[in-house]
C-alpha cells in the first residue's frame, strides 16, 4: 500500500473533536495538493482547500476556526462546496445557481474510525477499514473511544507498545497513556504534523487489548 501514489492513501488528519465545533477546520498537505476538513453548519466535509475563482489557498493555518471563505475576493463555500457568498455577484460575475455550482470546490474523501479524522485527496478507492485491516480499524476504533481527554504531553518510553496506521504512530502505556503522533503526509512541511497526549474518561476505564 505505501508504495501506491499518495493521492490515493488515506492519512490521519486529527480527532474529531477538533472538528466538533461550527466552522472548526483541519488543513493538511498531500503532495501538490492542499487538503481542508471544515465543520459548516454540523456537517464536517472535505475538499481541496483551492477556491475554484482564483486558485488561491482558503485557509493558510493548520486549524483555527473560520467560514470556508477565500482571502483573495472572499468567496464562501457551503457544505456541498458551492459557492454562496459572492461579493459583487450582481455586477462582476452574475453567476446563477448553475454556474455555481460548476464552480464548486474540488471534493476530497474523509472518513472516520472512531475519534480518528482521515483524510485522501483521491474521492474514489478503498474505504479506510480496507487499507488499515478490519482488526487494526477495530483496534484504533475501540482505543480512541476509551481514551477521551487530552492531557499533559509525556513522551513515549522504550517498553510502550507503538502501532502504525498511515503517517500515523500510537504510543501505548502500560498505565493507561497514549501518545498520537501525526507526520506530515509526503509534500507537507513539518508544521502539518501533530502530536497529542491522551487520557482513559475515567480512571477504572477499561482500556481495550
Amino acid at each position: 500500500m505505501q508504495n501506491e501514489a499518495p493521492e490515493s492513501r488515506w492519512f490521519h488528519l486529527g480527532m474529531a473533536d477538533d472538528l466538533a465545533t461550527p466552522n472548526a477546520f483541519v488543513t493538511t498537505r498531500v503532495g501538490a495538493v492542499p487538503l481542508v476538513a471544515q465543520n459548516i453548519k454540523g456537517r464536517v466535509v472535505a475538499f481541496r482547500n483551492v477556491c475554484t475563482h482564483r486558485f488561491a489557498v482558503i485557509h493558510g493555518e493548520p486549524a483555527g476556526c473560520g467560514p470556508l471563505r477565500c482571502p483573495y475576493h472572499g468567496w464562501s463555500f457551503d457544505a456541498d462546496g458551492v459557492p454562496v457568498g459572492l461579493p459583487f455577484n450582481p455586477t462582476d460575475f452574475q453567476l446563477e445557481a448553475e454556474g455555481r455550482r460548476r464552480l464548486a470546490l474540488h471534493p476530497a474523501s474523509l472518513a472516520r474510525c472512531g475519534r480518528l479524522v482521515f483524510v485522501r485527496v483521491a474521492v474514489d478507492g478503498p474505504s479506510l477499514e480496507e487499507e488499515l485491516g478490519t482488526s487494526l480499524f477495530a483496534r484504533l476504533t475501540a482505543l480512541s473511544d476509551a481514551f477521551t481527554h487530552r492531557g499533559d504531553a509525556v513522551e513515549p518510553a522504550e517498553d510502550w507498545e507503538t502501532i502504525g496506521a498511515a503517517n500515523l504512530r500510537l504510543h501505548l502505556a502500560p498505565d493507561g497513556v497514549l501518545v498520537l503522533h501525526s507526520a506530515a503526509p509526503p509534500g507537507a512541511d513539518r508544521r502539518f504534523s501533530r502530536t497529542i497526549t491522551l487520557y482513559p474518561a475515567t480512571a477504572d476505564t477499561e482500556l481495550p487489548a
